[in-house]
């Protein structure tokens, strides 16, 4: 493992003195007396190096504990562990010494979640993160918590960030060296939000249940096309993130992003995902993040959400400063409109709270190319090849040849499926994995105290098609899902889940299998799906001929069946034709583990009073 060579022990002690009787007497904001300088134990490898090389977690570690020791303002603590047992860096920056989440709510300034590395390979967002912090420290730019509390993960995948390799990134231009994509498990945790199958996500949602951010960013490094901008950023539009967030975000960042332009930063407002490959002209599909990715879910949780991606072709150095200046600006312009930002957040949690039950909630969707946004796109002059590896033609770009276009973006959607919002669920008792996630994230429920009876809405999946390969540890499913209204019984200790609550829009995406992300879709509830018990033929061919002899209709069914070639000479077709009529058939096959409830219940009410039923749906 790499060392640094310079420690805080090494510095002078008379220098030290100097540096921290200056820091006492310095002004709040930097612009109001020249910056300090930067001590040489306060310069990052990246600064060391030119920017060849990167901090490893330990160097990281010992770089945020002398910020600590050097400023007030600044602590560091940690979450996790990770699947490794690593310790997960969280360094909280809070002018007024606000650093557990238990007192957030008193200062009225919004709090601010950076997220950086959580492909560990990607490390922009961290050196960026640590050069900001150190301003900080030094009072160089104490003046960026004027507005707000700022709460950065530094490292997130640490089991990735110590899996160093020359050979982890190779569409990256710098670092030398950097951590793996995936944790140790082989997860990609920008796809785990909801599943949360990780120890580091698990973590990372207690952190924000704690603290309530009401800004999230996550810093990531592109892979894929070449272009002019430096950096780009992103976020989920409808139906994902509510209007009012909505609102907030088109109002800012392109302030922030005009601000990083004076910087002499080229930016792009649009994630760089092409509709075709082949043909930059028919522009992006930017419109919809699944709450899987980190961007999708926290605006499921009522949270703006900006997603960051510097240019992978760029420089390291040009992509760390253009990220830092991007963290600048952003919390500069968000404290500047704090207030808006605390207002469109809570007009977002009370609509989540509110919505009554039956009105519809969009729980897929995809872009609308009915309904294109034009955009400017600054990139090179390209041309058509035919690839030496793959023999196919393949887009190569002329970064001596500016280009700027206009091409259609897709920032809107089209619902794929919606549904009427439920006033709560039910979740069967023996369903501890269900009750896990609910846990995991901050999900509120209630256990029953004894055994009901109720009208519930139900859920049938027929013709599950699996994943042919394993996606994230799992095999995903998708299914035709069937609606009723069953009396069913639920034994004491099954989850009611109310839906007057801010993280209703996480529990409906949870807990609605036809959702991208449900814990159906995610393979959780698959045992539901699989017929346990079997009939023999010989004891269902006499149980057949005596159907058949007492009903006159199932026989002139089962004879018309018969007429059909294909059901004529399918055993198995045949066999469960009649298998399925008889009282041995497991009639909970394919029955979801989660019921809907139109009406709220009251857990404490006694058995057997009238329940309060659920509508078909």
């Amino acid at each position: 493992m790499r060392t640094r060579g310079l420690s805080l022990d090494a510095l002078d002690a008379l220098a030290v003195f100097a540096l921290l009787a200056s820091l006492a007497s310095a002004p709040a904001r930097g612009a109001e007396r020249p910056p300090l300088p930067v001590p040489p134990d306060l310069l990052t490898r990246a600064e060391i190096t030119g920017f060849r090389e990167t901090e490893t977690t330990d160097e990281v570690l010992a770089f945020l504990t002398r910020l600590e020791r050097l400023s007030p303002y600044l602590r560091l603590s940690f979450i996790g562990p990770s699947e490794e047992g690593q310790r997960i860096p969280v360094v909280v920056a809070s002018k007024e010494k606000l650093f557990d989440p238990a007192d957030r709510f008193k200062s009225a300034k919004p709090v601010v979640l950076v997220l950086n590395s959580i492909h560990a390979g990607e490390v922009d967002g961290t050196d960026a993160t640590l050069r900001l912090l150190r301003d900080i420290a030094l009072t160089n730019r104490l003046d960026l918590l004027d507005g707000v509390t700022l709460v950065t993960v530094v490292v997130y995948n640490v089991d990735g960030h110590a899996r160093v390799s020359a050979y982890n990134r190779p569409n990256q231009n710098g670092p030398e060296e950097m951590g793996f994509r995936t944790n140790a498990r082989g997860l990609d945790l920008n796809r785990d939000f909801m599943k949360a199958d990780a120890k580091e996500t698990r973590a990372l949602l207690a952190l924000a249940d704690a603290w309530k951010p009401d800004l999230f960013v996550d810093d990531h490094v592109t892979d894929g096309a070449d272009f002019q901008a430096a950096l780009t950023v992103s976020y989920a539009n409808e139906p994902v993130t509510p209007k009012p967030i909505g609102d907030w975000l088109k109002a800012v960042v392109p302030k922030v992003l005009s601000d990083v332009e004076r910087e002499g930063v080229a930016t792009g407002a649009a994630y760089v995902d092409f509709l075709d490959a082949r043909d930059p002209m028919k522009g992006f599909d930017s419109s919809v993040f699944s709450p899987r990715y980190s961007t999708g879910y926290f605006p499921v949780r009522n949270v703006p959400s900006i997603l960051v991606e510097t240019h992978a072709i760029k420089a390291f150095g040009d992509r760390v400063r253009a990220n830092e200046l991007f963290l600048r600006a952003l919390l500069e312009r968000t404290g500047r409109a704090g207030k808006e930002l605390l207002a469109a957040r809570e007009a977002a949690r009370g609509a989540a709270r509110s919505l009554p039950a039956g009105s519809p909630v969009v729980v897929a969707a995809e872009g609308d190319p009915a309904r294109p946004e034009t955009i400017t796109f600054p990139t090179w002059e390209w041309n058509e090849v035919v690839s030496p590896v793959t023999g196919r033609p393949v887009v190569r770009y002329d970064a001596s040849r500016k280009k700027t276009i206009l091409i259609p973006s897709l920032e809107h959607a089209r619902p794929t499926a919606t549904i009427p919002r439920p006033a709560a669920y039910l979740i069967p008792a023996g369903w501890a994995n269900v009750e896990e996630r609910l846990k995991a994230h901050g999900i509120r429920y209630q256990k029953l105290p004894a055994a009901r009876t109720l009208a519930v809405g139900t859920y049938r999946a027929s013709a599950p098609v699996f994943g042919k390969a394993s996606y994230q540890g799992r095999v995903r499913v998708e299914a035709t899902i069937a609606r009723a209204v069953e009396t069913r019984s639920l034994g004491a200790g099954s989850l009611y889940v109310p839906l007057d609550t801010e993280l209703a829009n996480v529990a409906i995406a949870l807990l609605e299998p036809e959702g991208p992300d449900s814990l159906f879709a995610w393979g959780e509830l698959s045992a539901c799906l699989e017929e346990k018990e079997y009939m023999d033929t010989r004891v269902l061919d006499p149980l057949a001929e005596e159907m058949l002899a007492k009903d006159p209709k199932l026989k002139a069914e089962w004879e018309q069946m018969l007429r059909d070639p294909k059901f004529a000479g399918d055993a198995r077709a045949r066999h469960r034709f009649f298998y399925k009529k008889t009282p041995f058939f497991d009639e909970t096959l394919g029955l979801l583990p989660v019921f809907r409830l139109d009406a709220p219940l009251s857990v404490s009410a006694t058995p057997g009073e009238p329940a309060s039923g659920a509508g078909p749906g």
